[in-house]
């Protein structure tokens, strides 16, 4: 006899004082809960066959804003002797540049606006000199560590 025929057998309810609304009120909970193991048990199984695949490496990888810059995440540029790299201390993305390539510019000036973690920072000039390239436009999206512009110090401008 399964559990659910003996919920439901008035001889067992009345030994026990229970009336039939009650017995039906525990069927209902014990099928309740037995849908619920089920799922559980699918759930389970689902994030074993994940982790499986992603140990394997078989997994697709998730899509969005940050896999793409890594899919086209530019090569660090080669900084010359005598220039200077201006990179950004984390991932963001470039909202407008302030400097175009050749433009002299003086120790503080603002070369480019970057917006990371919903804040726009200021890039300024570490030094006086020369935009010898931009890295990066506007729009791009750029990684911790990745170099903004690269300017040629004052110093070397003056001599050439």
């Amino acid at each position: 006899m399964s559990i659910l025929e003996r919920l439901s057998d008035p001889e067992l309810l009345s030994q026990l004082g229970l009336g039939q609304k009650l017995a039906g009120s525990l069927v209902t909970a014990v099928i309740g809960m037995a849908v619920c193991m089920i799922v559980l048990a699918i759930i389970m199984l689902a994030i074993r066959i994940m982790h499986a695949l992603m140990s394997r490496g078989e997994a697709a990888p998730a899509e969005g804003p940050a896999v793409e810059a890594e899919k086209t995440a530019p090569p660090a540029p080669e900084i010359p002797a005598g220039a200077s790299g201006v990179s950004t201390p984390c991932a963001g993305s470039v909202k407008a540049l302030n400097a175009s390539q050749g433009a002299v510019v003086r120790e503080g000036d603002v070369l480019l606006l970057m917006e990371a973690n919903g804040s726009v920072f200021q890039f300024p000039a570490p030094a006086a000199g020369t935009v010898q390239r931009l890295c990066v436009s506007e729009g791009d999206s750029v990684e911790a560590g990745q170099v903004l512009v690269i300017l040629k110090d004052k110093e070397d401008s003056d001599n050439a």
